[in-house]
């Protein structure tokens, strides 16, 4: 009789293992992080004050924006002087208003414009919980803003070279298939 050959045995990983390393080191990063994403968001804000009165009683609010594909989430609180955004573990516990979750690259498309977020919600390829309502009032907010990927960096005005090349990588991104952290 003849013996198989087998594969040599591996150690089974907990579930997870990877996610949490992953997420160990965005967190050890997040002071930068959140320090650009903040000063581009209250940059955002003096240049689109519209945009934030458009939120209205939201503008006190914190939203939880969870990618999918990452093992980290963002909060967001879009008051017009005081707004931050903050890096937390994805299934970190905390206050918020409302939770939206999908794929970063239809995360960040929804900010600019580029996904429609009401075919988006109802293909179900963004997930919301909470107050809708107040999910509406940050899409309307978004809307009215007319955002540019580029506008969501701390850059000074003017990168339209730059706001290209992060239109044509978001564009590759979206084609790639999802691999997700759920």
């Amino acid at each position: 009789m003849r013996r198989r050959r087998t594969r040599p045995y591996i150690a089974a990983r907990e579930p997870g293992a990877d996610h949490d390393v992953l997420a160990s080191a965005m967190i050890a990063w997040r002071g930068p992080v959140e320090a650009l994403l903040t000063l581009s968001l209250r940059g955002l804000a003096r240049r689109c004050p519209a945009a934030f009165a458009r939120l209205g009683d939201h503008q006190a609010s914190t939203y939880l924006l969870a990618p999918a594909d990452m093992p980290i989430a963002f909060t967001l609180a879009p008051h017009p002087q005081h707004g931050a955004i903050r890096v937390v573990r994805r299934g970190a516990a905390g206050v918020h208003i409302a939770r939206v979750s999908a794929p970063l690259v239809d995360l960040l498309a929804l900010f600019d414009g580029s996904l429609d977020a009401d075919a988006a919600f109802f293909c179900r390829s963004i997930h919301v919980e909470g107050d809708v309502g107040a999910v509406m009032a940050l899409h309307n907010a978004l809307e009215s803003a007319d955002l540019r990927l580029v506008d969501l960096l701390p850059l000074p005005a003017g990168h339209d070279a730059a706001n290209a090349i992060l239109a044509h990588l978001m564009r590759a991104a979206r084609r790639r298939p999802a691999s997700g952290w759920v």
